[in-house]
């Protein structure tokens, strides 16, 4: 009990000095719905109240700007002390992002401006180039990656590094596990870049070793990517590799071709799609080729949606996702919402199929009306 009345006694201290207005927010709801599977209807309430009392700072840095000199920045630091009072099971608590949900960060170094000697606490190792629409296999895992250092350079263009990191510090590392790592990435022009990155865990049992490395042009209407990443210890090597190629044919009009190769399951897969998305219509289409190297699956899709504005209150949408695999398996998704605001402080909902379930597997949803009034 102590310590919370001196917690509480430490954040009205602050809060004096920095907190900003506290916030109270609340809605109430009142639905009742069917659920056109079982058969199941009633009534639902449903109540929430917020109180946020925020403590916020703006983004600080100190430097140099001759000669060398240590440099420090800290970036999206906000403190929101929350509760919300209608559950027990949700007690004070606090959350280092800023209002878009940035997480706080900060960066250290003694640089000159183009050299730098990181000094910042955690180092990561990242190996996911190739991952642009599917879940890779490859999983790079690099032991030794909870502290360490780097040096790098950057001018005219052109960033790289070296890395060395530990598991842990010295009063955890006692297999004294290190990895040395690298790191480039170069704009040739405007619109190309190249990039790329290894990391080898030089002192593990599992010499684990990452690489990956790509290849991006942007230059409207046209992007083209080409990555990979691979991994390898002692009892396997993997691959990944994708080339991704996107053309805005209009404004709100692109198309996308995208193909991904992995040796971790022989996995190889290609996809055509289009997407139209200008208010009020949103529509697409796709098709796409699974792992022909072990049996061809096929993937077609599509979906459409339309909003309607009845008035200035009221609004009508309703949206359709339909697949087939071309081999007998299909299935169709959809949703419909009614809204209206016509009422102050009210929104009044009448909405089908929320969970987007299948209707070709005759699971046909629910259909649920319902009253929020919010403050």
């Amino acid at each position: 009990m102590k310590k919370l009345i001196v917690l509480l006694l430490a954040v009205v201290m602050v809060g004096a000095a920095f907190a900003q207005t506290p916030t109270v927010s609340a809605s109430s709801t009142l639905s009742w719905g069917v659920d056109l599977d079982t058969g199941n209807t009633g009534f639902k309430n449903a109540n929430d109240i917020t109180i946020e009392v925020p403590f916020t700072l703006e983004d600080a840095e100190k430097k140099g700007d001759k000669g060398w000199w240590g440099e420090i920045a800290i970036s999206n630091l906000t403190f929101i002390l929350s509760d919300d009072a209608l559950s027990a099971n949700d007690p004070l608590t606090f959350t280092d992002v800023d209002g878009d949900g940035n997480p706080a960060s900060i960066s250290a170094k003694i640089t000159n401006g183009t050299w730098a000697l990181g000094v910042d606490s955690k180092e990561d190792f990242d190996f996911n180039s190739a991952e642009q629409l599917y879940s890779g296999d490859v999983a790079v895992v690099i032991d030794a990656d909870t502290m360490g250092a780097s040096v790098s350079y950057t001018a005219n263009g052109l960033t790289a590094g070296v890395t060395a990191a530990s598991k842990g510090d010295w009063t955890t590392n006692a297999a004294n596990e290190y990895a040395l790592g690298a790191n480039m990435s170069y704009d040739l022009t405007d619109s190309l870049t190249v990039s790329g990155g290894l990391a080898y865990d030089a002192f593990d049992a599992d010499k684990e070793f990452g690489v990956t490395a790509s290849v991006a042009y942007d230059a409207a209407p046209l992007t083209v990517t080409v990555a990979g990443d691979g991994y390898y210890d002692t009892a396997k090597f993997d691959f990944d590799g994708s080339v991704t190629v996107g053309y805005a044919v209009m404004e709100d009009f692109d198309a996308t071709v995208i193909g991904y190769y992995s040796t971790g399951d022989d996995d190889l897969e290609a996809q055509v799609a289009v997407d139209y998305l200008v208010d009020p219509v949103e529509a697409g289409v796709w098709f796409g080729v699974d792992n022909p190297l072990t049996g061809i699956v096929y993937d077609l899709g599509l979906y459409g949606g339309y909003t309607l504005a009845v008035d200035e209150a009221t609004e009508f949408y309703v949206r359709a996702d339909y697949t087939n695999d071309l081999a007998g398996t299909q299935t169709l998704v959809p949703k419909a919402s009614l809204t209206n605001t016509s009422i102050q402080n009210a929104t009044l909902l009448l909405e089908y199929n929320g969970d987007e379930l299948d209707v070709l597997a005759g699971t046909y949803g629910t259909l649920i009306a319902s009253v929020t009034i919010e403050l």
